[in-house]
């Protein structure tokens, strides 16, 4: 009996070390952006900081129609928050230079980090980036924390030109 004990004990501490360790990516998400938020300065340059996006796990990624109402897959929800310099406009694109983002699952593993980098892309108006017509490219490269380390990359969608035509603004992709 001492043994099954043993054997119980070291299957249960193997579990959740392997469910902690084992973060469930590449993960689909969805979303919105629910603050623009505020004029700040970054390096010496007018920046915009502390815009937010929150969501659900799920979508097909970064593609035309990928975004997917809530709950999603019913496996997590997510935020983060973002800074970035330039002017967000068709045909433009701003250079994202900090923020940071958590990912939590229903099953108790959570996937944090910072944003390093990226971009936002926007077509010329009328045009397709490969998510849609008038919908931006997005690309942002992360550094992981926590039970996952490492680096990775956001590649997604974001749908919020013009301005106040998309309430709130949709955000969708797959962290990788």
């Amino acid at each position: 009996m001492k043994k099954l004990g043993q054997f119980a004990a070291a299957a249960t501490a193997v579990a959740v070390v392997f469910s902690a360790s084992a973060a469930p990516l590449p993960v689909t998400l969805s979303g919105y952006e629910f603050l623009l938020g505020t004029s700040c300065t970054i390096d010496g340059q007018a920046a915009t900081c502390g815009v937010a996006f929150g969501g659900w796990t799920g979508g097909r990624g970064p593609v035309a129609n990928g975004w997917t109402h809530f709950p999603g897959n019913d496996e997590g929800l997510w935020k983060a928050t973002i800074e970035y310099l330039g002017k967000p406009q068709f045909g433009g694109h701003v250079e994202l230079v900090g923020g940071s983002f958590d990912v939590l699952f229903t099953n108790g593993t959570t996937v944090t980090g910072k944003v390093t980098g990226g971009s936002v892309m926007w077509p010329r108006a009328g045009q397709n980036t490969g998510c849609g017509t008038d919908i931006a490219a997005v690309s942002v490269t992360v550094a992981f924390r926590g039970a996952v380390t490492g680096s990775g990359l956001f590649r997604g969608c974001l749908h919020d030109l013009p301005a106040g035509s998309v309430i709130p603004p949709k955000i969708w992709g797959t962290l990788e």
